[in-house]
């Protein structure tokens, strides 16, 4: 064991090995960059969300479960979301970026694709079966696992329940990476 800890980065892969940062600032500034408004509570928690409150993103490290993002996308911002996706804190800043800068491209086109997601039941899972991962469907849920089965990615179909959703007990799409054991 090293005396001190080396400088400089350090470059794990696959990504999702790496883990979550101590700060989500690079998941968030795809989104910054829309003119999204930045807010902090006391426990320092950081909250994104778009100028007509369409999309919401909560970065919670101090949260009571092991989801560090919840992002709620919503057609009022008075109703519950159209989706949710959460992503818990083994997961690399680097794919929430890549979620994030996705989200940002279709907030920018003005077309709020954002708000009904890709048309296809399995196109969503198209390039994680491209990458070799193995993807199953079923009548209410489909689910990717990557190919060294460290990453899980959920997806369920139908209605959820909009309470258990919105606490975050239950979300449209859930991710995990690295070691869940």
């Amino acid at each position: 064991m090293p005396a001190h800890a080396p400088d400089g980065d350090f470059y794990v892969s696959p990504v999702y090995l790496a883990g979550s940062t101590v700060s989500g600032d690079p998941a968030l500034q795809p989104l910054l960059g829309q003119g999204f408004h930045l807010h902090h509570d006391e426990l320092s928690n950081v909250y994104v969300a778009s100028p007509e409150q369409h999309i919401r993103i909560g970065y919670l490290p101090e949260g009571e479960d092991c989801i560090l993002w919840k992002i709620a996308v919503h057609s009022d911002p008075f109703k519950p979301p159209r989706w949710l996706a959460t992503f818990d804190n083994n997961m690399p800043t680097e794919l929430v970026t890549a979620f994030t800068t996705a989200l940002a491209h279709d907030y920018a086109q003005g077309h709020e694709t954002y708000l009904y997601g890709a048309t296809g039941r399995n196109r969503g899972f198209q390039p994680l079966v491209d990458a070799g991962w193995r993807t199953s469907e079923g009548p209410h849920l489909s689910v990717s696992v990557a190919p060294d089965g460290l990453a899980e990615i959920n997806h369920v179909q139908g209605a959820l329940d909009d309470q258990a959703e919105l606490s975050g007990y239950q979300s449209r799409w859930s991710t995990s990476g690295g070691c869940n054991g």
